[in-house]
């Protein structure tokens, strides 16, 4: 089922019995960052192999990592049959060494769970085969998310219809430099943005951003806005990728965008925005 600390056999058999947590359930993986004070992430376990006595839960920063200088203690708690873990939004900055508001929206922390059996083993994505907790055949449990967000909420920016201006933080496509202002961005729904000159081209087309109100996650469908002159017309930009927020709760647009014309691909650049 596993391995002791520190071997690296892929033969399960050949190590003996070890531990791990299968899933039972996959709760909520979300943290709201405009309610850090109530938010908490959660799954439901159950053992498999040798008896288990407790579980550490771990966090980092970013996708799963084998590198255990990264993680971050951040409780060990009782395994008693199918067991909800749940971890606070606080600790997880309190693992971390940050406060709670030090949590960045749009990230994703990976928690780990290593489990400790009763006699005394610890097992853990680096002493197991990654073909094993990563096959959904043997539906292992030992990372799961808690993801960074903030609901879009309209009256944050003014209300529906509102017409606002943002300052650049960053624009990979470089027709703006740090600190140009976007002017034109309206509030056209709940749950959309219109830009009326996002770009720097003659003409400007409209670009419309859609938003799922409740995580503040962005999409751009591939749409026409405009022409860079009359030798690089009808250029197109539409969203890559996980990377693209409306956050409400720091008024800050993040959008990752491919660019193209016709059958040209321009590449892939980010866009990060400050409402003001």
């Amino acid at each position: 089922m596993g391995c002791k600390k520190g071997e690296t056999s892929g033969d399960f058999a050949a190590n003996g019995i070890g531990s791990y947590v299968t899933r039972v359930a996959l709760g909520n993986g979300i943290i709201d960052y405009a309610n850090l004070a109530a938010s908490k992430v959660d799954v439901t376990v159950r053992e498999y192999g040798s008896p288990v006595a407790s579980i550490k839960i771990l966090v980092s920063k970013g996708a799963a990592t084998t590198n255990t200088s990264l993680w971050k203690l951040v409780k060990q708690v009782p395994y008693n049959g199918d067991t909800k873990l749940e971890v606070t939004a606080n600790e997880i900055a309190t693992a971390l060494g940050i406060p709670v508001t030090g949590l960045e929206t749009g990230a994703t922390y990976t928690l780990y769970n290593r489990v400790v059996s009763k006699d005394g083993q610890e097992h853990d994505i680096t002493n197991m085969n990654s073909s094993m907790y990563g096959n959904p055949n043997y539906n292992a449990l030992m990372t799961w998310n808690a993801v960074v967000v903030c609901p879009f909420n309209p009256a944050a920016w003014g209300g529906v219809g509102t017409n606002f201006s943002a300052r650049v933080l960053e624009d990979g496509w470089a027709d703006y430099s740090p600190g140009d202002i976007i002017n034109n961005i309206i509030i056209t729904s709940a749950t959309q943005l219109r830009f009326d000159n996002m770009w720097l081209t003659s003409p400007a087309r409209p670009v419309l951003v859609n938003i799922t109100a409740a995580t503040g996650a962005a999409s751009v469908a591939r749409q026409d806005y405009g022409d860079y002159g009359p030798s690089f017309p009808n250029f197109n930009c539409q969203s890559s990728g996980t990377n693209n927020w409306v956050f409400s709760c720091v008024n800050l647009i993040t959008l990752t965008l491919t660019h193209t014309q016709g059958s040209t691909n321009y590449g892939t650049y980010l866009l990060r925005l400050q409402k003001i």
